[in-house]
């Protein structure tokens, strides 16, 4: 195991998920990739882990140093991307201090700290109302710039 912010937050994440949350193993997908291209220069994103429950994906988590507020663009645009057929509707930014709850339709935060993370009998209540809409094609290609942007100078 690599000694990274990264992985110091995933560490902390995965047993406060499945602990005090009620997630199971079997809901979370690792280290889903998105390619991203621009101007001839290849960048593999990556939304560290990704909840899929009933065959639905309900929300992304990425970790990273810092304050989660800079970084809340960047994982909305990969939680918009990460699905063709609609975008995933909630998306939560961690550091090992904080956490933003973030509601990827209205592309903002809702809630600051890891209390705000929802459990899963919470976010199975927040996705209700499903399917979430597809993501409009002429906005790709902006999701992508954002996602590029912050995942190579954020």
């Amino acid at each position: 195991m690599l000694d990274t912010d990264r992985e110091r937050i995933r560490q902390k994440m995965g047993p406060f998920l499945t602990e005090e949350l009620g997630y199971r193993i079997s809901d979370f997908q690792l280290d889903r990739e998105i390619l991203l291209e621009i101007d001839s220069r290849k960048v593999i994103s990556l939304a560290d882990l990704v909840v899929h429950i009933d065959g639905r994906f309900l929300m992304v988590i990425r970790g990273g140093p810092g304050s989660v507020v800079t970084r809340e663009s960047g994982t909305i645009a990969i939680a918009r991307l990460l699905e063709p057929d609609y975008i995933i509707p909630w998306a939560v930014q961690a550091s090992l201090f904080e956490a933003a709850l973030l509601d990827v339709r209205k592309k903002r935060a809702v809630a600051y700290g890891w209390d705000a993370i929802p459990s899963r009998s919470r976010l199975l209540k927040m996705t209700s109302d499903w399917p979430p809409p597809k993501l409009p094609e002429k906005r790709i290609p902006v999701e992508r710039q954002i996602l590029y942007s912050y995942d190579t100078h954020g």
